[in-house]
């Protein structure tokens, strides 16, 4: 007969030795990314620009959902003024009470106001699906596994998108070996980098 309370608890400890082990790696990888942009070139710019064409392909009339770039994070707003400029309808995050994504339609005269995380995000109320989704991390392993922040935004949001495309955009240096994956953990199609574009080929989650 199983010990229901004995299983329970195992899974309890993995779980406190997982978060212990994550919030390690984000420290480390806080740190890490933040020496790697500030020691990255403006040549990167292009070579972002051309794995993001790789990515999505064509790029008329679909919907492109990026991010707001902040604490060191790959300039996301250089690929959507590329897409907008090819045909694409861009959307940008917004956070709501529920700490579920909203991918609210902008374009880049709008004003933005601060969302419920206190990140600069569209107050227009026009909701969109994108077709592609640009995510921010903070490492990746190649099973699609992805490191943020720690809040599980995107991991509680993503599956509401489960016919978008989802790519991670990361220097390349931020690709490190098999990350810890929790029940929780939304796997990624893709990473976008400055050497290539990396597709994680897969259904969808």
């Amino acid at each position: 007969m199983i010990n229901n309370s004995s299983a329970n608890n195992k899974a309890n400890y993995m779980s406190k030795d997982s978060s212990k082990e994550k919030h390690k790696l984000r420290l480390l990888w806080k740190e890490r990314r933040k020496n790697i942009s500030l020691n990255s070139c403006e040549r990167y710019e292009k070579s972002f620009i051309k794995n993001f064409k790789k990515a999505v392909g064509t790029f008329k009339n679909k919907i492109i959902a990026g991010y707001n770039p902040i604490n060191h994070e790959v300039n996301c707003l250089k690929l959507l003024n590329f897409a907008s400029k090819e045909g694409s309808k861009i959307a940008l995050p917004y956070t709501n009470k529920n700490k579920i994504l909203e991918f609210r339609e902008w374009n880049f005269d709008d004003p933005l106001k601060k969302d419920t995380l206190g990140i600069l995000s569209p107050p227009s109320k026009k909701i969109v699906i994108p077709d592609v989704i640009i995510i921010p991390l903070l490492c990746f392993d190649l099973n699609g596994t992805r490191l943020g922040m720690g809040l599980g935004i995107y991991d509680r949001s993503l599956p509401f998108y489960e016919l978008s495309d989802k790519y991670g955009l990361a220097f390349s240096d931020q690709k490190t070996e098999k990350l810890i994956r929790e029940e929780h953990d939304f796997l990624i199609d893709g990473v976008i980098t400055e050497k290539n574009f990396l597709s994680f080929e897969r259904k969808k989650n």
